[in-house]
């Protein structure tokens, strides 16, 4: 009956239905979604740390070979407020996390990362996952990792790691070699990489989606969205260099190839010229984070297409240039805040204009063409001006 009343919903194209379906089912289940601010009102009694968002201005940012197109308007706003909450359940009680890593206690669904679209995708199926009960758990990510929305670079070092950074530091005589870490893995080598940084035992990390863990504690938190609270970011960092140090080299100029999507159509034409400026080429292929980490470091200019690479600039100095090449379809600001909190230059450029009829998922992945004698002056200007400085 359930799967009837989904499919006519569906096919109705009706999403209040759909929506109301889910909720029914839910509430026939005995569940209760706490939205973002019930979530923080009924965890505030377990808070152990508070930590308010960044507050940051962006800066006004042109396109570099054409000074009358605006890629960024300055942007005056502020990451979210995170918290770290330590639940230990009523006796008899216990702690849940479904499928996709959303923390349930008492029968509430705690909405630790903005939305319930994943916890949603759990409720049409019998829980078949094999159960581990532990006595504590820390729940690290609530999000279906896809590869498109979630599951890349930058989700798993900002939302994931960062996170676990924020909880490790909140917790200093907390012994965490035997503590069960359980969240929708990314199942990626630099996810295994950051966490023995971390000294992090893997064999203590447990896939939700395979395992339906129960505790009798919980340790987690919110998640700072797309605009990592700068306290995170250095947390991050410290716990990091704590076991990592990179090997300062002369400072080099550096250009990110990327193979997947976004990539430069005309990309060897480009590497051709860049030559000519003294870059080191990247290319994309499988690399410890502790060689990535290197690279940024040792980087006084960074090139490149957009991409999840770019996370890396926590690991520049500051002065370091970064230089997006965008489509003009898809041109989102991450890195330019991430470049702003660690004190960089910043360059953008696309070519073309603008098309808003394309879907924002093409845009996603659209390849990107670069008039190679454009960027070169682009360079040229750039470089002079540091020489005249």
């Amino acid at each position: 009956m359930v799967r009837y009343l989904k499919y006519v919903a569906r096919i109705i194209g009706v999403k209040a239905i759909y929506t109301h379906l889910q909720n029914a089912i839910l509430k026939w289940r005995g569940y209760r979604l706490l939205s973002i601010e019930q979530t923080n009102a009924f965890m505030a009694a377990y808070a152990v740390q508070a930590i308010e968002g960044t507050r940051f201005e962006l800066p006004r940012v042109v396109n570099c070979a054409d000074t009358d197109v605006v890629i960024f308007e300055t942007n005056k706003s502020r990451s979210d407020k995170v918290h770290v909450w330590d639940y230990t359940a009523p006796r008899g009680k216990d702690i849940h996390l479904s499928k996709y890593g959303s923390v349930i206690v008492q029968n509430r669904v705690l909405c630790t990362d903005w939305n319930y679209n994943s916890f949603y995708k759990d409720i049409w199926r019998a829980d078949t996952r094999e159960k581990k009960a532990v006595t504590t758990v820390i729940a690290l990510f609530s999000q279906f990792t896809d590869g498109v929305f979630y599951g890349g670079y930058y989700d798993f070092v900002f939302l994931v790691l960062a996170k676990l950074c924020r909880i490790m530091e909140a917790f200093p005589n907390e012994d965490f070699s035997h503590t069960l870490i359980s969240y929708p893995l990314f199942n990626a080598p630099y996810e295994t990489d950051y966490l023995q940084l971390l000294n992090i035992n893997t064999a203590n990390l447990y896939d939700s989606v395979k395992y339906n863990v129960v505790s009798q504690r919980v340790l987690t938190g919110n998640s700072a969205h797309w605009y990592p609270n700068l306290d995170d970011i250095l947390c991050l960092k410290r716990l990091v260099q704590k076991q990592f140090k990179p090997v300062e080299t002369a400072p080099k100029r550096v250009y990110i190839c990327r193979s997947g999507r976004r990539r430069i159509i005309n990309e060897a034409e480009l590497i051709t010229m860049l030559k000519k400026f003294d870059f080191v080429i990247i290319d994309d292929s499988n690399r410890s984070v502790s060689d990535q980490i290197s690279i940024y470091y040792n980087a006084s200019f960074i090139l490149g297409p957009h991409g999840a690479s770019f996370s890396n600039v926590i690991w520049c100095k500051p002065g370091t240039h970064l230089f997006e090449l965008f489509s003009p379809n898809y041109a989102p600001d991450f890195f330019l805040y991430l470049a702003t909190l660690m004190s960089m230059e910043y360059s953008a450029f696309y070519e073309g204009v603008p098309d808003n009829k394309i879907d924002y998922l093409d845009g996603l992945v659209e390849d990107i063409y670069i008039p190679v004698a454009k960027l070169e002056t682009c360079l040229e200007n750039i470089f002079k001006a540091d020489i005249a400085l």
